[in-house]
């Protein structure tokens, strides 16, 4: 029997955290691939909780090309489930695939470039990025930069 979050049959699993799986999920009508992040609210302690609804706060309110979407949020009493939009492969995986022959410059400029707009629009909501690294950008074969913005918590100058 597979599991089902809304409309979303869950598949493999894709990552894995301290206190939340992230999985493979297809929708059910339209069969659109999207990553389900599954949060377990029982080994959050009262704070913790509090950060992670002030992020789901963040995250819905970042809507940019260069900003994994969240779709949708489904919250239980021992889980919430986060709906995102599936990246193909992260910065950290595209470097390696060219670590033998380098990035052209123009084409790290532009990569680069799309990450100072996404956390430059963070910034004018008054968002900050707790933990940018090579691991949270994730890429499109078109190459279009995506942030998970799973660390956009802290509201400034409000």
């Amino acid at each position: 029997m597979t599991s089902m979050v809304g409309l979303y049959d869950l598949e493999e699993t894709i990552g894995r955290g301290h206190f939340a799986v992230v999985k493979l999920a297809k929708h059910v009508f339209t069969g659109e691939k999207v990553a389900i992040k599954v949060i377990d609210k029982n080994k959050l302690d009262e704070i913790s909780k509090a950060h992670l609804y002030q992020e789901v706060r963040c995250m819905k309110m970042v809507q940019h090309p260069n900003i994994v979407r969240l779709y949708e949020v489904t919250d239980t009493p021992t889980k919430l489930f986060l709906t995102l939009e599936l990246g193909d492969y992260d910065l950290y995986d595209f470097i390696m695939q060219h670590s033998d022959t380098g990035i052209a410059e123009d084409e790290a400029q532009r990569y680069f470039a799309q990450i100072v707009e996404a956390i430059s629009y963070c910034h004018q909501l008054h968002v900050v990025h707790r933990d940018l690294k090579v691991r949270s950008p994730l890429s499109d074969p078109f190459g279009v930069n995506c942030l998970y913005c799973n660390s956009l918590s802290l509201h400034f100058g409000r």
